[in-house]
């Protein structure tokens, strides 16, 4: 207080006032600094951690796509799938119950895929028919290789990182959402709707097997199962309308993929428009498939069996 006897009473109030704000501004200041430093921080590890995702063609991701690495991963329990896998599994499966909603169709689509059974046994790796009314041969393995942090045959695997590897040349960014999947985790998730559709009311085994159908496909049936399809960029409703679909459709057949499900087939597939679901037939037979207009199920039936 001695500092300030020079000072008339009024004037050393104002100063005192003075000085206790500019502690308490100072003292703010430093917290937000601290704060705009944390922020920044973070910012900078959120974008580095996407540009990694997004480039999932860069060098440490593609380093993934090692042709040692074909000991497939086991995965011992479905919560280990992430909510994209999860999401793709509820649209692959939701088809059955589009289609069969659809009365003027439904006698056509139990009948239209056809008997692949015995083909599916003397054709080659890259050929077989799977879907709703065909299912995996017994024992069926496929060898499994991880590409760009997804599993898929290893027959398609050299020419699906080339795929990506020329899309992003062109400036077409494609990533794998969806590859191989094993029966074994398919018949975990299917037991699983099962036991939910049996909880939400009093039904038989059958019909609990029946309404899980809708939701997840039965072990077996799906073409994840072979490893040799792909499902890309986030299996969106709108893909379609990218220019990442339109390169694909251009461009997939020349590195052995068609695309599987279009709107007009799903008499023939049971399946609903899929455009971001690819399948590997190898280069030969995916040219000639996309210059018949014709699903896979049609050209096999005209042209193989």
């Amino acid at each position: 207080m001695q500092k300030y006897k020079h000072l008339a009473e009024k004037d050393e109030k104002r100063l005192k006032l003075f000085r206790k704000s500019r502690k308490v501004a100072k003292n703010g200041m430093k917290k937000s600094l601290i704060i705009c430093g944390l922020l920044l921080v973070l910012g900078v590890g959120a974008i580095a951690f996407y540009k990694v995702l997004d480039n999932g063609d860069s060098s440490e991701v593609s380093a993934v796509c090692d042709a040692s690495s074909d000991k497939k991963e086991k995965v011992d329990d479905e919560t280990n799938l992430n909510a994209l896998d999860q999401k793709e599994l509820e649209r692959e499966s939701a088809k059955t119950e589009s289609i069969e909603a659809d009365e003027n169709n439904a006698e056509n689509v139990g009948t239209a895929c056809g008997d692949f059974a015995d083909w599916n046994k003397k054709c080659s790796a890259e050929m077989i028919v799977v879907n709703k009314d065909n299912f995996l041969p017994n024992g069926y393995q496929p060898k499994i290789k991880s590409c760009r942090g997804k599993e898929i045959a290893d027959v398609a695997f050299d020419d699906l990182n080339k795929m990506i590897d020329d899309a992003k040349k062109d400036g077409i960014k494609l990533w794998i959402s969806s590859g191989y999947r094993s029966t074994e985790l398919q018949t975990k998730l299917f037991n699983r709707q099962i036991e939910k559709e049996k909880s939400k009311a009093v039904i038989s085994q059958e019909e609990a097997e029946k309404r899980a159908a809708m939701v997840v496909a039965r072990p077996g049936t799906s073409e994840h199962n072979t490893g040799l399809a792909v499902d890309f960029n986030g299996v969106s409703d709108n893909f379609y309308t990218t220019k990442e679909y339109e390169w694909l459709m251009k461009n997939a057949h020349k590195y052995g993929f068609i695309e599987r499900y279009q709107k007009k087939w799903k008499e023939r597939t049971g399946v609903i428009y899929e455009p971001w679901h690819f399948r590997y037939v190898g280069k030969d037979n995916a040219e000639k498939i996309k210059n018949s207009g014709l699903c896979l199920e049609e050209y096999v039936s005209r042209n193989l069996k």
